[in-house]
């Protein structure tokens, strides 16, 4: 399937502007660069509230509640940006829309980012988070039953290692594991690394970039919460619901990862958009494709949490 025209046009368009190159930049003004691109991602409809709260010796979060009123089920959301890029205010329109269109009460992980913070301090953020909310379910209106993990990106990459977390120290209890587009191997060898390493938005020479950031120490990329593709098993985790983009070169490695959950008996969802590049679901303005997978994403999160 040849690439969304829509997506085309948009490379294009940025292409005819000459960017700069992430991986040629320091990261602080790479980042500075990244938060600058929040008009185009568009803007969310509004929670019935948000609210910033400081995890003690931890992230701080930013808890969105949906309309209406109850215990509601909870996304704890990390952020995309190859664990460099990113933070809450570039990812609200998306958490906006999760939480308008499933109902469901979110909360976005201000997680440290690398190389100020390298492997594995995005992970104890994100864990930490998720055990606080965990914890402080009852005060916020949180039903505890009901808390699951999702990002995309780096933050599906988070979000995998704290369910691997969450089950081998016996909680938090997770429901549910929602990845979009994740990294989940160090490796950038394989197929769609190759097939699609230039002109795509993530490229093959910037994911390299992010990894060198996040993980320094090459020998530490083997480790299983910084690759879950590699953990010896996944038996034991949540249910999960992977979102993928065909013209990724995140492509193989999350279908690779899509596998060896089902083979430990995982139960998985998979939704694919063969025509769409990588981060496309930010863009559900300019993407009419991004909008149907938003509404399928986010209606299968109100099936799952009944």
């Amino acid at each position: 399937m040849n690439l969304d025209p829509q997506a085309t046009a948009f490379l294009a368009e940025v292409a005819a502007q000459n960017p700069p190159k992430y991986e040629n930049m320091p990261a602080s003004e790479g980042r500075e660069i990244f938060t600058s691109l929040t008009d185009i991602f568009g803007t969310g409809p509004e929670p019935a509230s948000t609210r910033d709260i400081q995890i003690p010796n931890g992230p701080r979060v930013r808890l969105y509640r949906a309309v209406g009123g109850g215990r509601q089920p909870c996304v704890m959301y990390f952020h995309g940006g190859g664990w460099v890029l990113g933070d809450i205010e570039t990812h609200d329109t998306l958490c906006r829309r999760i939480s308008a269109q499933a109902g469901v009460s979110v909360v976005s992980v201000d997680y440290r980012t690398a190389p100020d913070a390298a492997f594995p301090a995005a992970i104890d953020d994100s864990y930490a988070a998720t055990k606080y909310i965990s914890e402080q379910a009852t005060d916020l209106q949180i039903d505890t039953s009901r808390i699951a993990v999702a990002g995309d990106s780096a933050g599906g990459n988070l979000a995998a290692a704290v369910c691997s977390k969450a089950r081998d120290n016996a909680g938090p209890a997770i429901h549910s594991q929602w990845l979009i587009y994740p990294i989940t191997d160090a490796d950038t060898e394989t197929a769609s690394y190759h097939k699609f390493a230039d002109d795509l938005g993530l490229t093959r020479d910037l994911m390299v970039w992010f990894w060198d950031q996040y993980v320094p120490n090459p020998d530490d990329r083997s480790h299983p919460l910084a690759s879950p593709l590699r953990a010896e098993s996944l038996a034991g985790l949540p249910p999960a619901y992977l979102l993928s983009a065909g013209y990724d070169v995140l492509y193989d490695e999350g279908q690779a990862y899509a596998r060896k959950m089902q083979a430990a008996g995982v139960p998985v969802t998979e939704q694919t958009h063969p025509s769409m590049l990588h981060g496309f679901l930010h863009f559900s303005e300019p993407f009419d494709e991004a909008a149907t997978a938003m509404t399928q994403l986010t209606t299968a999160m109100r099936k799952w949490f009944g």
